[in-house]
């Protein structure tokens, strides 16, 4: 292999890295913040742990998920950060840590497993119930302007609302209870 592909294959690889690494920032700020309870520790233990992550690029496996993997990095730094802090009364246990760590990677597992069933129900809609669905929820249009718009009452439109959202909210459960057999 040319050194200039080599290059080129060097450089695709950390603009990819660079993307995950920025796309996932607010997820790791955030991992950090419930992880650090109440220190404002937060921004210094989320440097370092880009730093790390920057550092270990080239084992990175761009066939697997980046945010657990992330999330790997970040505990370590939280323990780590929690070392050299911990003459501090209100330092938390490792294995207390720990569970909230788990908690907080199931809860958003969780969610991006609902986000994907919902995706799949919004898609399923009547043409006009996405409609609505879109301009109230991505738009944010007013329930007053749509009423207005489609020449309907408030109360009409928020009770169409309604039951499209009661549709969707079984929808998602029955797609879940599908793919958890």
């Amino acid at each position: 292999m040319g050194v200039d592909k080599q290059n080129r294959e060097s450089f695709d690889r950390s603009a990819e890295f660079v993307k995950l690494l920025t796309a996932h920032q607010r997820d790791l700020y955030t991992y950090i913040n419930t992880l650090l309870v109440g220190d404002n520790a937060t921004s210094d233990v989320l440097q370092d742990t880009n730093l790390d992550l920057w550092k270990r690029l080239d084992d990175y496996d761009f066939n697997r998920a980046f945010l657990p993997w992330a999330y790997g990095f970040a505990f370590q730094r939280v323990l780590a950060h929690r070392r050299t802090r911990s003459r501090s009364r209100l330092i938390l246990s490792d294995s207390v840590v720990q569970v909230i760590s788990d908690n907080y990677i199931g809860e958003t597992f969780s969610a991006d497993v609902r986000i994907v069933a919902l995706q799949k129900c919004l898609d399923k809609l009547k043409p006009k119930q996405s409609q609505l669905v879109r301009e109230r929820y991505v738009d944010r249009t007013s329930v007053k302007s749509m009423a207005a718009r489609l020449g309907s009452t408030a109360s009409q439109i928020s009770a169409r609302l309604y039951r499209i959202r009661c549709t969707l909210a079984k929808c998602v459960e029955t797609t879940l209870a599908a793919e958890s057999r």
